[in-house]
């Protein structure tokens, strides 16, 4: 588990650093993006995937309050906004199965219900994906924001 939590948070900081380069920062501010998205992103794959079992919707909570936490920090100590670390981290942890599966689920409701198949099955999956996604955006929203305000005049 060790070499997965690694490699997660690699690939996390590689996306991150992709995302946070659209924002045209300087050179020396894109690498905290990937380093604050790697502790983040390695955060919620260890508290998924540990003993603790931690479900999808809390382990985002508590990775994004650390986001948002270290982001705070470093934008103070580099004198720049915290948007340009904490927004590139989050993008990694967009719950992409769950928006796929809930467009999946719509266009599988649409064809079965042409072909005259029973299509609550389908609606019930489109309806856990789409709150699954929408939770987790939420929870997304709300870790980032709750240090920006604690800890901002």
């Amino acid at each position: 588990m060790e070499l997965d939590i690694y490699t997660d948070a690699f690939f996390a900081c590689i996306a991150a650093i992709g995302f946070g380069s659209i924002n045209n920062p300087t050179r020396k501010m894109l690498p905290w993006s990937g380093v604050i998205a790697a502790v983040g992103h390695a955060t919620r794959f260890f508290l998924m995937n540990s003993a603790l079992h931690v479900h999808i919707i809390l382990a985002t909570l508590v990775a994004s309050l650390i986001i948002g936490a270290l982001s705070l920090y470093i934008s103070y100590k580099k004198h720049c906004p915290s948007e340009m670390f904490s927004f590139p981290a989050l993008l990694p942890m967009i719950p992409g199965m769950y928006a796929y599966g809930t467009v999946q689920a719509m266009i599988s409701y649409l064809r079965c219900h042409n072909e005259g198949v029973d299509p609550m099955h389908y609606i019930d999956i489109f309806i856990y994906n789409g709150l699954m996604m929408m939770l987790i955006i939420l929870m997304m929203v709300i870790g980032i924001m709750l240090p920006k305000s604690f800890f901002t005049k």
